[in-house]
């Protein structure tokens, strides 16, 4: 593993920070710090001493070498824009699967429509993930949809017909009309999901690239 940054671990300490639901005020008081110099340190415009690593990682709950250590690219478009937006007006909240589980998608295919191998199956796989991984975790999937439904496939699938009817995606045919890739047309709506939601989205996407 390689050291990140100084940018980057402040970075990364508020997206941690958001996932935990944490204030930058509080925080501040767990590390003994002024709120500026929070605000400060996730900019990057401050350089954090060790002692006050040490004391971030444990009010943040994870481990030293975790804060420090580059474990993947860190991709700041998207990352900033989901902060950007936690930061607007949030949207009211939709208990619909449906609105979900498509917002999902378009996370999901902005990162790997790209890659050849993304089709419905491995789409599939991310979702599926995903949702296990939030529900273990806070005892409800992302998408709205059950843990362990049996037809979710064919549920994506019939997501991204009407995804592609809506134009918010373009399916595009290959292999003799064998497989199927969507590239996405229109950006995620990443008010639809909290810091937490995102994470993990972003993690499960990681892995199945990895």
């Amino acid at each position: 593993m390689k050291q990140m940054k100084h940018e980057n671990i402040g970075h990364r300490i508020k997206l941690i920070r958001c996932a935990k639901g944490l204030s930058q005020e509080e925080l501040a008081r767990r590390v003994e710090l002024p709120r500026t110099a929070i605000t400060k340190i996730e900019s990057g415009s401050q350089d954090v001493r060790f002692r006050e690593l040490e004391k971030l990682s444990e009010a943040l709950g994870i481990s030293l070498g975790n804060l420090v250590e580059e474990r993947r690219p860190v991709r700041e478009s998207s990352d900033a824009e989901f902060f950007r937006l936690c930061e607007s007006p949030a949207l009211p909240y939709h208990s619909d699967a449906e609105e979900k589980l498509r917002t999902m998608l378009l996370v999901i295919l902005e990162r790997c429509a790209g890659d050849p191998s993304m089709e419905q199956q491995r789409l599939c796989s991310i979702v599926r993930q995903a949702d296990q991984a939030c529900f273990e975790a806070y005892n409800e999937t992302i998408s709205g949809l059950p843990c362990h439904l049996p037809h979710l496939q064919q549920t994506i699938s019939e997501a991204l017909e009407l995804m592609a009817s809506s134009e918010e995606v373009m399916r595009i045919e290959y292999g003799n009309g064998k497989a199927v890739r969507h590239l996405p047309l229109v950006k995620a709506d990443l008010r639809q999901l909290n810091a937490a939601e995102y994470i993990i989205i972003k993690k499960a996407i990681y892995l199945a690239l990895a």
